[in-house]
């Protein structure tokens, strides 16, 4: 069984490949559902961190315009949001 943290790190290694490797439209979609729901379960913990702080707004950014109206558009957006999740990791990490 994975934890939440190995649920994170499979997430972010599924998202941050080299751009050759990007899936099919598909996969991902639910690759961002995944990272926004993983992304919602660390909010609260990261939440009142000044160290997230960058992150968070980030997050709210990313959740709250969603991705450009462009060819590379979703896959742009999924390697964000992994950015972003992978940033709570770290801060969730130093404390």
């Amino acid at each position: 069984m994975q934890t939440g943290s190995d649920t994170g790190s499979a997430l972010l290694a599924r998202a941050l490949v080299p751009y050759n490797q990007k899936p099919d439209e598909a996969t991902i979609a639910a690759l961002v559902d995944d990272l926004l729901r993983h992304g919602e379960s660390l909010l609260a913990d990261v939440a009142g961190h000044e160290a997230a702080a960058a992150a968070l707004a980030d997050w709210h950014r990313l959740t709250t315009e969603g991705p450009t109206d462009s060819p590379m558009g979703n896959w742009n957006h999924s390697r964000a949001l992994a950015r972003t999740v992978r940033s709570f990791h770290r801060v969730l990490a130093e404390r």
